[in-house]
């Protein structure tokens, strides 16, 4: 996940300070590339799966998880973004 360092608020805007992401979003990775090999696939999708395990743990459900959404770091590290459809459940809630 992106982490989230400070907050500002202005009158007129609210400025977030982020963890900077340089590698773009996977959308523009597969893109670029047209063709990822097995081993590099294999790791991309290790990592979402365990950046969502780490959400639902914490009772997040991201609701919109596409490749844009998902954005490397300059190690090719990747990023799980835009929480903005997400929520919050309870355990015993039904989705």
């Amino acid at each position: 996940m992106i982490r989230l360092f400070e907050v500002f608020e202005t009158p007129k805007h609210v400025l977030l300070v982020m963890e900077y992401a340089g590698g773009g979003d996977l959308l523009q990775f597969v893109k670029q590339r047209k063709y990822l090999d097995e081993l590099m696939t294999k790791n991309i999708f290790k990592q979402i799966v365990h950046g969502l395990a780490h959400c639902h743990c914490r009772s997040v459900l991201h609701r919109d998880i596409k490749l844009d959404n998902i954005l490397m770091d300059s190690d090719g590290g990747i990023k799980i973004c835009d929480f903005g459809v997400s929520r919050l459940i309870t355990k015993n809630q039904v989705i």
